[in-house]
């Protein structure tokens, strides 16, 4: 009788699919619209690491007198945190490190004087790149696009000659806030 109640167990077919995998966070563009010193320089800028995409917004405790035992939170002011961009130094970057001289040389009244009618604010669009591309183009599945951005720090990585490594900078980015577009589908490439 063991033998005739044995159990059967059925074959389900997975859920998971590529369609609804999450998005890999590895393979992504960076494009900076303006100042005009960058407008030309790069269509699509190769960095190793983008990081700081953040908003937090104050709270604000309310307390009423008939309200006694708890207090209303209400929103505050938001702040956004600043983005570091790193990559490799290659040669042909000089245009970042210019952006970042151009600010300082105006701040410190030296130099050339600077162009009023050309604000040193970028907008900078982070673009999330579908993976694995299974056909001939690849899809944009969500888009950061980053207002009034403009450098605020430059950092170079350490020079060692007993290491086997590459030279890196950073940049990190002050800016006042950003928008975030997810595609509603794996098919579908979103642009903001």
């Amino acid at each position: 009788m063991a033998g005739k109640t044995r159990a059967t167990v059925s074959q389900k077919s997975s859920l998971a699919s590529i369609s609804t995998d999450p998005l890999r966070s590895f393979k992504f563009h960076v494009q900076i619209h303006g100042p005009q010193s960058l407008q030309n320089a790069y269509p699509k800028l190769g960095f190793m690491a983008v990081s700081g995409l953040s908003m937090t917004t104050d709270v604000i405790a309310y307390r009423t007198g008939g309200l006694n035992t708890t207090t209303q939170k209400l929103p505050g002011q938001s702040d956004f945190s600043p983005i570091t961009f790193s990559k490799g130094l290659c040669p042909g970057d000089q245009q970042l490190l210019d952006w970042m001289y151009q600010l300082f040389n105006v701040m410190q009244g030296v130099g050339q004087t600077y162009d009023t009618n050309t604000d040193f604010r970028a907008t900078i669009d982070i673009m999330l790149i579908d993976h694995p591309v299974t056909k001939g183009t690849a899809n944009v599945m969500a888009v950061w696009r980053v207002y009034n951005a403009w450098p605020t720090a430059i950092a170079f990585g350490d020079l060692d000659a007993g290491q086997n490594m590459y030279a890196v900078h950073q940049m990190t980015f002050a800016h006042e806030g950003f928008d975030f577009k997810v595609a509603p589908n794996a098919k579908t490439s979103v642009t903001l």
